[in-house]
């Protein structure tokens, strides 16, 4: 039995939609087409939108004249009757009468948490209470109720389950535990002096977006009606209890049924239910709780009348139109019906169990891996049943993956290395900070620690003192399907379960090695049949390099290499990854002349500017990257938009005039791990070198030959050299013969070797008639077997050798033909 035919003996009832009009391979091949080579699991972030959606609505909107709804038109008039209907959509979603409940149309989920928080009625007497699992956008309400003098706290709910996997989530299972009270205003009344006519919150997330796990919704009437004993009789239980649901990730599988479940407020996102439209989200409010919110502000939409030059407003009536400030995005509301209506297609259940057979499957697979000493590869976080049921899973799994030895697989290197093989996810903490602290097992002072050490949302810092900072997350969507699933266990099994590459060993244990002593080192070199190749030198950063025969050094590398960069307006470093257009910027420098000569496709004339430049603005300015204090000086406005013409986008070009590094963020940095500190580098992102190997090239390329005639997938890519963007390319040796250089000679000049070349995405650009594209490749190749430590390593960084006897001076030249004399030790 292949592996599909055992996923369906279990899921077969639930996966796949077998009682709609379309199963779930027919979904994907008329409604997803663009799908074919992605393997798409980041749906809690965004989901995607159906193709047929997008059709409908684009039939709609240039076969329909909407106006403003502010209006008595006939077009105005069909756009309000269009919202009205929407209006009801979301609200029977949710089973959720009309006449006790209202829906508020918002720019999103986080919007709608923002209009709660600036007109609830706090007070010193309220408390916020919210359960750790909250995203960043609930916990924010806190700064609305701490700045009133209300209490807050984070709780943990632990409920029962059932053998089936149901929670029991009644009074008597129901324990929660409180965490510290927060109170800012120092005039807050004693916990004694609290009374019971104070208005309290409790939010949670129907579903967790780190985890998955879902909430049982019976905590809305327990919380409402007994809050007091639920707390265990706490000073801050007392008042009247409202409840606010964060329904933006649980809302497309399981809405909450709120004529079972009564929550004052439900926040949700439509971009999370059926990919469009962003920027549109709803609050959905009961009548009551609408009435206790103190709104100040007023604007166009929301007034019956207001007298300009006298204190005089009234407001309108309706709940809606209270809350709705200006103008609502109609166009936007007037798309969600097509993704409601495919939704009504599939019904909700029917996609609740298709995406928790996905997550089940999922998480045994991982669950099953073990490396070669019988270790586990997978730690799962949440306490989800492994059992077919949908009421406590969600359509998430998050995860970190461990290595044989214990230690763990950084979360961005697995992000990094999905994108290769055509599989998008997410990783991090999720804008979830509690539930990754809660499931990580990160303490206070592990998370001002490593914001210490440099780590913010969204960073590549993923593992910092032997602990992850975040974990990678999958999560299905409506259209998900098994070969979703598979893919993505086989990507898991062939790049993180596989026995680590000979290259892997040796580099690790050479960098655990005592370094050699440099003192003397030219008296031990061997002879060698090395010699160096070619030299190219890379005048602005990221553009287009020139090679030359011979090339004077300075104190920071090759002479005026990467001495100069581009920047946008906003001050943001412009390269390659983001400007591909860069890559056709040819560059080239006459020394005898003294000019730096420019030419683009994109541009008429070439550009010529002087080295010593009488272009210069005055006076320098200043500017830090990567730790690094630059002092630089400025061009002209010819000069600049030149370059703003050639990448097509305002910039201003920059020289390089001095560089100071300012601290290092990891002191026990390994080789070839970290940018080189003790020499002056200009823009170089590691070092004042990099030198690559023809023949490590060319064993590259025979490896993406072979793999090429073993997926039949066309003519095999040949990477050149300069794809690497080298400063010295060496020829004559063994192939990756660098990797276990300490010390070497080229001519007269020394070196030390500071490691191996972190390799980016930047290596899969390649121009090809005059444009500029990108593949997988050499990237995914190489990460099959040069990866140590999350990091992809290809060609080796060189800095003269300080403690060398043979002094760098200004009469100092590196030629093509040099030998290349090298030292192992």
């Amino acid at each position: 039995m292949d592996g599909q035919e055992e996923f369906l003996k279990e899921f077969g009832d639930f996966y796949g939609y077998p009682n709609a009009p379309k199963s779930i391979d027919e979904i994907r091949s008329t409604e997803f087409k663009r799908l074919e080579d992605t393997v798409y699991l980041d749906h809690a972030g965004a989901t995607l939108y159906s193709e047929l959606q997008m059709e409908a609505i684009f039939k709609d909107l240039t076969t329909t004249v909407y106006g403003n709804p502010h209006s008595q038109s006939d077009s105005s008039s069909a756009t309000s009757d269009i919202v009205r209907e929407a209006r009801r959509q979301v609200l029977d979603y949710c089973n959720a009468s009309q006449k006790d409940y209202k829906c508020i149309f918002t720019s999103g989920a986080t919007a709608a948490l923002k209009l709660i928080g600036e007109n609830f009625p706090w007070s010193c007497k309220s408390t916020f209470m919210y359960t750790m699992e909250n995203h960043n956008s609930v916990l924010g309400l806190r700064e609305y109720a701490l700045n009133q003098g209300a209490a807050a706290f984070a709780v943990d709910i632990n409920e029962a389950v059932d053998q089936d996997g149901a929670s029991r989530s009644s009074l008597t299972s129901c324990k929660v535990l409180q965490h510290p009270v927060q109170i800012r205003n120092e005039a807050k009344i004693l916990e004694g002096e609290l009374t019971g006519d104070a208005y309290n919150l409790f939010a949670f997330p129907s579903e967790c977006n780190f985890s998955g796990m879902r909430f049982s919704l019976d905590l809305v009437n327990n919380v409402k009606q007994n809050a007091e004993k639920i707390l265990e009789g706490s000073p801050y239980s007392k008042g009247h209890w409202m409840v606010l649901i964060d329904a933006a990730k649980g809302f497309a599988t399981q809405p909450p049924d709120l004529s079972l479940y009564p929550a004052d407020f439900v926040v949700i996102s439509f971009y999370k239910l059926f990919g469009y439209p962003t920027g549109l989200g709803a609050l959905i409010i009961r009548n009551g709780a609408a009435k206790l919110l103190k709104k100040t502000y007023f604007s166009g939409g929301t007034v019956a009348a207001s007298i300009a030059d006298i204190d005089f407003v009234r407001r309108r009536e309706g709940v809606e139109e209270q809350f709705e400030d200006g103008t609502i995005s109609f166009l936007s509301i007037a798309s969600i019906r097509h993704g409601f209506k495919i939704f009504n297609t599939l019904t909700t259940s029917a996609m609740c169990w298709h995406t928790m057979s996905l997550t089940k499957f999922l998480k045994r697979k991982l669950l099953a891996l073990r490396h070669e000493n019988g270790e586990s590869v997978c730690t799962l976080y949440g306490n989800c049943p492994l059992k077919v049921s949908r009421h406590d899973c969600g359509s998430i799994v998050s995860f970190n993956l461990k290595r044989p030895d214990g230690s763990w697989f950084g979360h961005r290197e697995v992000e990094k290395l999905a994108s290769l093989y055509g599989i998008q996810l997410r990783t991090g903490c999720f804008c979830n900070p509690g539930a990754c602290a809660k499931y990580l097992g990160l303490s206070h002072s592990d998370l001002l620690s490593n914001l210490e050490a440099g780590h913010v949302c969204w960073d590549d810092n993923d593992v910092i003192n032997g602990k992850p900072t975040g974990a990678v997350r999958v999560s299905f969507g409506y259209m998900s399907t098994y070969e979703d699933a598979k893919k993505f266990i086989d990507f898991i099994r062939s790049s993180f379960i596989s026995m680590p590459s000979e290259f892997e060993k040796r580099y690790l244990l050479r960098s655990k090695s005592i370094p050699c002593p440099t003192e003397g080192f030219e008296d031990r070199l061997p002879s060698s049949a090395c010699h160096l190749k070619s030299i190219t030198i890379y005048p602005i950063k990221s553009c287009a390099g020139f090679s030359v025969n011979s090339w004077p050094l300075s104190n920071t590398g090759l002479q005026y290499d990467r001495e100069w960069l581009l920047k946008s307006l906003t001050g943001e470093i412009l390269t390659q990854k983001k400007v591909p257009e860069m890559f056709l910027i040819k560059t080239f420098i006459n020394l005898n002349q003294q000019i730096l000569s420019v030419e683009s496709p994109y541009c008429k004339s070439k550009l010529q500017i002087k080295l010593d430049s009488d272009s210069y603005l005055p006076g320098k300015e200043e500017f830090y990257l990567q730790n690094q204090r630059y002092e630089v000086q400025c061009y002209e406005n010819e000069i600049n938009q030149w370059f703003s013409d050639a990448v097509g986008q305002p910039c201003t070009l920059v020289r390089c005039c001095q560089s100071e590094y300012c601290f290092s963020l990891n002191k026990n940095r390994s080789m070839g791990m970290c940018r080189d500190v003790n020499s002056k580098v200009n823009f170089a992102n590691e070092a004042q070198f990099l030198l690559i190997s023809e023949e490590s090239v060319s064993d590259l390329n025979n490896r993406l030959c072979s793999k090429t005639q073993k997926l039949s997938c066309g003519a095999p890519p040949n990477v050149n050299p300069m794809r690497f963007r080298p400063n010295l390319v060496i020829s004559g040796g063994e192939p990756y013969a660098e990797d276990g250089w300490r010390n070497l000679r080229i001519g007269n000049t020394y070196f030390s070797s500071l490691g191996g070349c972190n390799r980016c995405q930047m290596i899969n650009f390649y121009q090809q008639t005059g444009q500029v594209k990108k593949t997988n490749e050499p990237l995914a190749t190489l990460a099959s077997y040069r990866r140590v430590k999350g990091k992809i390593l290809f060609g080796i960084l060189l800095r003269y050798d300080p403690g060398n006897k043979a002094r760098l001076d200004t009469n100092s030249w590196l030629k093509v033909g040099d030998e290349v004399h090298s030292n192992s030790e």
